[in-house]
């Protein structure tokens, strides 16, 4: 009996292990769909999850702030304020000017025995201008050799 205890307490905590990494995606296909507003262009779409567990309120595995696939334990990052910041982020990276219907949420769900699963999303669109996407244009092309 206690064989089957200790084999299902060490599946549920690598389960929780896996399942417990930030998740950042983003992509740049817009199906020639016009995203933007006349004077902005849209770079990307990118949505943010940090997922955590938890054991009677106290963090065990939570998403980390460090990016994409990465983890924590007993560390609480579940705020708007880390979802936002790698939304933002990842939109720099793909050289957005500034992020625009920004969405966040969170979720709680109970999964057994004082152990429950709370999650924080964020969604948006990074934009810049098409001035700004011009001149980025341009200084890519003088700069090849």
């Amino acid at each position: 009996m206690m064989k089957k205890v200790s084999l299902l307490a060490m599946t549920a905590i690598l389960a929780a292990v896996f399942t417990g990494c930030t998740t950042v995606e983003s992509t740049q296909k817009f199906n020639r769909m016009g995203l933007g507003t006349p004077n902005e262009k849209a770079v990307c779409q990118t949505f943010v999850e940090i997922p955590g567990y938890f054991f009677f309120g106290l963090p065990i595995v939570v998403g980390s702030t460090k990016g994409d696939g990465t983890w924590t334990m007993f560390r609480n990052n579940l705020t708007a304020e880390n979802a936002v910041y790698l939304l933002t982020k990842e939109a720099k990276a793909r050289r957005a000017a500034r992020v625009v219907n920004v969405h966040v949420s969170s979720t709680d769900a109970f999964v057994f025995f004082g152990i429950s699963r709370r999650t924080i999303q964020a969604s948006g669109t990074g934009v810049r201008t098409k001035g700004a996407a011009l001149d980025n244009a341009a200084r890519e092309y003088d700069s090849q050799p």
